[in-house]
């Protein structure tokens, strides 16, 4: 072999590692790229599972609260003689009431301006929305009584409190 020839040959072993050298970290680069585009989307399923278990979360606690709310009023007056019905500015008003030493009070619990709220004032007195406290946003409160069984309904939808009252003691 000539020198020439040796070095045409060396020249084309050159060239021919170049191009797989050069394949060879394309292979890499795709991987790589196809790796993190692969993680990029498990990250973004993930953050739009957990938006939507928090919404849910959220939606449930919210029910809770706005039932739990009204019933938890409704236990803490639970006595002989303590419920009654009443006329409030928008329909029948929820009346506990309470017999104490200076006299007797209502709770009061009605809709008023697309809100349930808790007026607390002295038996017989005229209702005061613009002294009531909002419990809860709705545009529906109604209530139904039967067998020591109180149901209080709400947009968030009814509830039941068992009056314990009806068994014999006043708490």
């Amino acid at each position: 072999m000539t020198t020439h020839s040796a070095d045409l040959m060396e020249a084309i072993a050159d060239r021919r590692d170049t191009d797989e050298s050069e394949h060879g970290n394309l292979g890499m680069v795709l991987i790589f790229v196809f790796f993190v585009v692969f993680l990029l989307l498990a990250i973004f399923m993930a953050v739009a599972g957990y938006r939507s278990t928090s919404a849910t979360t959220t939606q449930a606690s919210n029910v809770r609260l706005t039932n739990n709310l009204v019933t938890n009023i409704v236990r803490t007056t639970d006595a002989s003689d303590a419920l009654a019905a009443g006329q409030g500015p928008e329909g029948r008003s929820l009346v506990l009431l309470e017999h104490l030493d200076t006299g007797t009070y209502e709770t009061r619990i009605y809709l008023s301006g697309g809100k349930v709220v808790e007026e607390y004032a002295l038996a017989g007195s005229a209702y005061t929305p613009a002294k009531a406290t909002e419990l809860v946003s709705s545009s529906t409160f109604s209530f139904t009584y039967s067998n020591g069984l109180l149901s209080i309904t709400t947009d968030t939808g009814t509830s039941d409190v068992a009056l314990r009252s009806l068994e014999g003691s006043d708490r």
